[in-house]
């Protein structure tokens, strides 16, 4: 699937109300953003107050030869620069800081729904996608509110007021500055129009670059032990060479704004003193108004250039803004139960029909009941459906078809928090955050204490390896639990899953990867996780299957058989080819 607003087409003008949609984000710092906005009208009346003074001093002291009344003036111009000083200095702490944690919530948000998307979704997504999402289309939006769209308001504000000065102090003149204007406009159009474009373009061959080189770096070891450097090496600079064609393009056309906008200032200061002379020799001009009049127009067109430099920011804030409203509009995970039943472990699958995508059904009418405490083994050859039929009761997926109970409940009424309280799962690959042992047992529940979560680790053989490790349950472990071994990691997903105390555990391949002197320690384990729940345990290993109650064997997504280990293989049916074929390793 191809995140929303990826596409390239031309500016639109409703494309400027995607701005609008981050309007809530701010609502805790509008007053501090309306209070910049005040500060800005304050320092914008301070600068138009300079070039009168200019005109006052020339016009009346200067005239005059009042050296008493020129100190005064001068006094008075450098008293209000300095005013002019500090209210920028204030305005810039205030918006700037308001700024950064306006982006602090939106990562946050941004965090918060990349958790709440379905996983079939997260599961056609590449992780540096949604990583560029949280971290570089928001950094783009770091001078959003304060050089950004504030940042236009104050300009704004300052050439508004200076146009307002120059009609009064000449009309005429004034128009004929005013006539640049069209043709200024149009021009800066014209560039703009082609730097959204490149700037959106930019931003997606950024994105793709950075999902290419997370990818690569993750699978750094294939890439290797395959000899597959040059190649990997190769795909990311292709796409650094898209990013660079985007970049070059947006800088180009950058840099022709500013001395577009250059030019059009000369040719407005040399009408105004062409035709301001002409207006002074008549008389309709004093000399001091011209002086005046010529500042005025200077420090028009600077905020005009810094009107297109910050329409630049917005520029490129749009395309990353178009990026993370089309992933804040993502639907989120859909089921919304608000049932808290008493959990005791009963599961039923009824009618199960399931599918990855628009692709055929893996699972095509499964059926299995499970009653309270009873251990079931979910086996059959690769691609049988047993990893389905767990993510479906763990509710990453909706069945096409069919509904599972829990406790003769539909899961979709049960509130997915409480129900995560009474189940966990141990997967094939346990997954480790950076942390200490002890955070990465506890896992942010805060029904789970230390003391239990250490118990958790002796019951599965982890507590002397723990001892053992320089602070104990305090390590930190870098990333993925690097700084443990493969069987290691896996008794910490063990002990993780024990401490929660479930009513229902979930084994997905969770010995596969553990060698034999590590399973040993958890096999006496395993008999007292499995005691008392109920448990799906997907295993290929006999060690494990002979523990469990019961084995279910799935066939192109159906229940064929089911019994005790013994009994199937007498009836010789699917479960004793899979044993015969060694499918089922010792």
């Amino acid at each position: 699937m191809r995140p929303r607003g990826t596409e390239t087409r031309p500016v639109r003008p409703g494309d400027w109300r995607l701005l609008a949609r981050l309007w809530p984000v701010t609502r805790p710092y509008r007053s501090a953003l309306l209070a910049g906005v005040g500060l800005m009208g304050l320092g914008a009346a301070g600068r138009m107050a300079g070039p009168y003074l200019i005109k006052v001093a020339i016009d009346g002291p200067v005239v005059r030869g009042d050296a008493r009344g020129l100190a005064l003036l001068a006094a008075l111009y450098l008293a209000v620069q300095l005013g002019v000083g500090g209210v920028e200095a204030a305005q810039t702490v205030l918006l700037r800081t308001r700024g950064e944690r306006i982006l602090r919530d939106l990562r946050t948000r941004l965090f918060a729904k990349a958790l709440a998307l379905p996983m079939a979704r997260l599961d056609h997504t590449p992780a540096g996608t949604v990583v560029s999402r949280v971290s570089s289309d928001v950094a783009v939006l770091a001078d959003l509110f304060s050089a950004g769209m504030v940042g236009v308001l104050g300009d704004l504000i300052l050439v508004l007021g200076i146009l307002t000065v120059l009609v009064r102090l000449h009309a005429g003149l004034a128009l004929t500055v005013v006539a640049v204007f069209p043709v200024l406009l149009l021009a800066s159009e014209w560039v703009r129009r082609g730097m959204r474009e490149a700037y959106r373009a930019a931003r997606e061959h950024t994105s793709r670059l950075t999902a290419a080189v997370h990818e690569h770096l993750r699978g750094a070891e294939v890439v290797r032990l395959f000899g597959a450097r040059a190649w990997s090496l190769e795909r990311v600079r292709d796409h650094g060479e898209a990013n660079l064609r985007a970049q070059v393009r947006s800088v180009t056309l950058q840099a022709l704004f500013f001395p577009l906008v250059e030019l059009f200032s000369a040719l407005a200061l040399a009408l105004v003193l062409w035709r301001g002379a002409g207006f002074a020799a008549e008389g309709g001009l004093t000399f001091g108004a011209l002086v005046a009049f010529f500042e005025y127009v200077q420090r028009l067109f600077r905020p005009l250039r810094d009107v297109g430099e910050r329409i630049n920011v917005l520029q490129a804030s749009l395309a990353a803004v178009e990026r993370i409203v089309g992933f804040l509009d993502e639907p989120a995970e859909a089921r919304s139960g608000r049932g808290r039943p008493v959990i005791r472990g009963g599961i039923r699958f009824e009618g199960i029909r399931f599918g990855y995508g628009g692709g055929p059904d893996v699972l095509a009418g499964f059926d299995l009941d499970i009653p309270p405490g009873e251990s079931v083994a979910l086996v059959g050859a690769t691609g049988a459906g047993k990893t389905t039929a767990v993510h479906l009761l763990l509710g990453f997926y909706r069945p096409r078809a069919g509904r599972i109970l829990v406790d003769g409940v539909p899961l979709d009424e049960i509130d997915p928090a409480w129900m995560s309280r009474h189940l966990a799962l141990v997967p094939q690959d346990p997954v480790l955050l950076r942390g200490t042992v002890l955070e990465n047992i506890r896992l942010g529940r805060e029904w789970v204490g230390e003391e239990q979560a250490v118990a958790a680790a002796r019951a599965v053989g982890l507590h002397p390896m723990v001892e053992a490790l320089p602070r104990g349950y305090e390590t930190v472990l870098g990333e993925e639990g690097a700084g443990l071994s493969s069987g290691q990691r896996q008794l910490v997903a063990f002990a993780r899953a024990l401490a929660g105390e479930p009513r229902i555990l979930i084994l997905d391949e969770a010995t596969s990867e553990v060698d034999q002197d590590t399973e040993a320690r958890i096999e006496e384990a395993l008999a007292v996780l499995l005691q008392g729940r109920t448990s799906l345990v997907v295993a290929h290993r006999l060690t494990t299957v002979r523990r469990v109650h019961r084995i279910a064997v799935l066939h192109r997504g159906r229940l064929v058989e089911q019994g005790a280990h013994a009994d199937l293989l007498e009836r010789g049916g699917l479960y004793r080819s899979l044993y015969e074929l060694n499918l089922l390793r010792s």
